[in-house]
């Protein structure tokens, strides 16, 4: 089983990059973030022919998410129980048989959170951190197999910071958002209950990121971060076969500033 997720940053403009991730891996399951859709106007006509059960969960301009599917999930979720009819569009999560049980993938576009100082963003990022951990473990989902994938909005290490030593010392003097040490915890807090970052996991060393800014040209000269996670749980990760990052994808022409990460497990 191939697991794709990918920031695509506007799906009506990048069915380009989709089409040549499905055509270079054949996924079994995708996760899309910020697909910037609302539900009404998702490109329903342009994706049927890709062969995949489409679930999708968006509102106009901002956030969005959606699944695609090789099997018809088991069960479909929108967002967290918890939320309210105000809450943003950024979580859907589905169940899919296998050969090994049942497995859930939770497929998230989590808040950037802009700033320490930020009095709406950083607050509702610690929240989005809270509910998917309360989530997990009222539904026991650590001793399952579990996938949380999507763009997390943290580097777990100092190994997926990719950005000179200047900035980074700038951004944490300032409060800026992907690595504070508060965040780290909060990352912290999914793997304390079993969950595992698979890329990591599989390239203890490497230095290879998701994310790349255009307007400094980063991906020209490596200089990103990696925030974009494939975490499963002890249960799942005994399956996990081999993971990467896609940096063919993102040098296509009008790509996303994110390239999609990937994962395989011997599960059918």
């Amino acid at each position: 089983m191939k697991i794709i997720s990918f920031n695509i940053n506007s799906l009506r403009a990048r069915i380009h990059q989709l089409s040549a991730i499905i055509d270079k891996y054949q996924p079994d399951v995708i996760g899309l973030q910020e697909t910037k859709v609302h539900n009404d106007q998702f490109p329903v006509a342009e994706l049927e022919q890709f062969g995949y059960y489409l679930n999708y969960h968006g509102q106009k301009g901002h956030y969005g998410v959606a699944l695609l599917t090789k099997q018809k999930p088991l069960s479909v979720q929108y967002g967290f129980p918890t939320d309210g009819d105000d809450a943003q569009c950024r979580l859907i999560m589905v169940e899919l048989p296998t050969s090994k049980g049942n497995l859930t993938v939770i497929n998230g576009y989590f808040p950037q959170g802009e700033s320490l100082h930020h009095e709406i963003k950083y607050p509702a990022k610690r929240k989005f951190y809270q509910d998917l951990n309360n989530y997990l473990q009222e539904n026991q989902l650590n001793n399952q197999l579990s996938l949380i994938i999507g763009d997390m909005n943290i580097c777990p290490t100092d190994l997926d910071i990719g950005i000179s030593q200047e900035s980074r010392k700038r951004w944490l003097h300032t409060g800026k958002c992907s690595f504070l040490p508060e965040e780290r915890e909060w990352m912290n807090s999914l793997m304390s209950l079993g969950f595992v970052d698979t890329y990591r996991h599989d390239h203890p060393t490497a230095q290879e990121y998701s994310w790349f800014d255009y307007r400094s040209k980063g991906f020209e000269t490596d200089t990103g971060l990696r925030i974009d996670l494939i975490l499963a749980s002890a249960k799942l990760l005994a399956h996990c076969q081999q993971t990467g990052i896609d940096y063919d994808i993102r040098a296509m022409e009008k790509p996303s500033d994110h390239a999609p990460i990937w994962a395989k497990f011997d599960l059918v």
